[in-house]
């Protein structure tokens, strides 16, 4: 059985201390699943990178390659980085996770947290248990933290439907239950995403609220007064019109996995339509969430 057990990439980078942030934004951007930050040196971070092992093992590491040039480009006195690349069974995965994930502080009303630790709790803080599993979505990225405030601000009337795209760990579709909301929907066409988001809905006690479902918005026949889309830009593109004609009027869309050089762009896109306005822009480091209202 050994043979068809899913693997997983693994590459340690020793990185100038200075392309940290950059280059982990980049290997997410290219479908990284996790990344750890391991102890370097006094100049240099180290950092290991989970993907899946599949046909695009080497168009990640080229692209890897290439950005790394380009840095090195712009700063040639910084020293060249290392990689090394390993391969990683899949049961050793949660084992891996387990040595890094540790609970986040997301809003002041929310932690979120792997089911093993434990913590104690604030007044009035909600906990959100997350098995990391294969799927994107431990909290810990700013695109998911500001997609959690968006949400927020935006469920504070209780009793409405949700509908989160790309629903990787299923963590806001949870939080838009513990928000209030009268229903919410977790899509995504990751069978591997959905498996795991599933888990963490029953961890979180949110299975009557919380569906979760394999597939595309596409094949949904409802509306939704709100509707939060934290995925790349390609698909944010592509998705424009469908997004739309599942979000009810009046009602709320939250657009994350934006950087800032995107968001003028990707909000006139939108606006174009004749059938949004702007009502925020949010920003974490460099990455930005734009929330518009359905006229």
């Amino acid at each position: 059985m050994e043979e068809f057990m899913r693997r997983w990439l693994v590459v340690d980078l020793l990185i100038a201390k200075e392309f940290g942030e950059a280059v982990s934004n980049f290997l997410i951007e290219q479908g990284a699943a996790g990344i750890e930050e391991l102890e370097g040196d006094l100049k240099r971070e180290r950092l290991r990178i989970y993907f899946p092992q599949d046909k695009r093992k080497k168009r990640i590491l080229d692209g890897l390659h290439r950005y790394l040039k380009s840095l090195k480009r712009l700063l040639p006195e910084i020293p060249s980085a290392q990689i090394r690349t390993a391969s990683l069974p899949e049961q050793d995965w949660g084992e891996n996770w387990k040595r890094f994930f540790k609970p986040v502080q997301v809003t002041s009303r929310f932690l979120v947290k792997p089911p093993w630790s434990r913590v104690r709790l604030k007044r009035g803080q909600i906990p959100i248990d997350i098995t990391p599993g294969m799927a994107f979505g431990t909290g810990t990225h700013a695109t998911t933290i500001l997609c959690i405030q968006a949400l927020e601000e935006r469920l504070k009337k209780r009793g409405r439907s949700v509908l989160d795209v790309g629903t990787g760990s299923g963590i806001l579709s949870i939080i838009a239950a513990k928000l209030g909301a009268e229903e919410a929907w977790g899509i995504d066409i990751d069978s591997v995403a959905v498996e795991n988001a599933r888990e963490n809905v029953e961890k979180n006690h949110v299975s009557e609220i919380v569906k979760i479902r394999k597939g595309s918005i596409g094949s949904l026949r409802k509306k939704y007064d709100v509707i939060a889309a934290n995925i790349d830009l390609k698909s944010l593109g592509r998705m424009k019109r469908p997004l739309l004609g599942h979000l009810k009027n009046q009602g709320f869309l939250i657009l994350s996995g934006i950087l800032e050089e995107e968001k003028e762009k990707i909000r006139r896109y939108y606006l174009e339509t004749g059938v949004l306005r702007s009502i925020k822009t949010a920003q974490k480091g460099e990455w930005v969430c734009l929330t518009f209202k359905k006229k």
